[in-house]
């Protein structure tokens, strides 16, 4: 990328929820995903990412760091790990989501002892709650398509028309501009006729 491209930007809303013990984590949060993305026009809104969550969570698989399909798969599979029977904070919990259904999470937790370990979300049970707040950009749009050099879906940001969110602003302005002329004639009609009744008075 460089330097002076235009990155792909738009207003971000908040969207707030919370997850009850015994649900799970990945399928909430691509639930979540798109019941925000359904409600909202397709052409204005194509992306949706975590902003912050708490909570408490149990028997999670994670993907660990040296996960690697470009390594002729010999590392492939033994970076899938299972922690049964442990329950964990939610430190941090971060990601991106896409019409498409595509998804990248990655989660930070906390053991009994205050020691971390995080990766690549692959799924988990609510222990007691998780406290989710997930953003929207306006006019921007998240794909995942294939790259080669990764042997993953990677993430394209796209920027979208905003052509119908400019030509609602632009009515919202024109109408109140047509609100502001129409109060200015009358505002100018009243005064000079108060002028010309004095003057006959007068």
């Amino acid at each position: 990328m460089h330097a002076s491209a235009t990155l792909p930007s738009g207003a971000v809303s908040a969207h707030c929820l919370r997850l009850q013990p015994g649900d799970e984590l990945m399928p909430s949060l691509r639930q979540a995903a798109s019941t925000i993305l359904g409600r909202l026009p397709r052409e204005q809104f194509g992306s949706v990412f975590v902003i912050t969550a708490v909570g408490s969570i149990k028997d999670v698989t994670l993907r660990l760091a040296n996960a690697s399909r470009m390594d002729e798969d010999q590392n492939y599979g033994s970076d899938i790990k299972r922690y049964e029977n442990m329950r964990f904070e939610i430190v941090s919990l971060t990601g991106t989501f896409s019409r498409d259904d595509g998804c990248h999470v990655h989660i930070s937790l906390a053991d009994a002892e205050g020691k971390t370990v995080g990766g690549h979300l692959i799924d988990g049970v609510i222990f007691t709650t998780c406290e989710l707040v997930m953003g929207t950009a306006e006019g921007v749009e998240f794909v995942r398509k294939m790259d080669y050099e990764t042997g993953y879906n990677e993430l394209e940001v796209h920027q979208l028309c905003s052509r119908s969110v400019d030509s609602t602003r632009s009515s919202s302005a024109r109408e109140a501009g047509t609100k502001f002329c129409g109060y200015a004639i009358f505002a100018m009609a009243f005064f000079w006729s108060n002028v010309i009744l004095w003057k006959m008075i007068l």
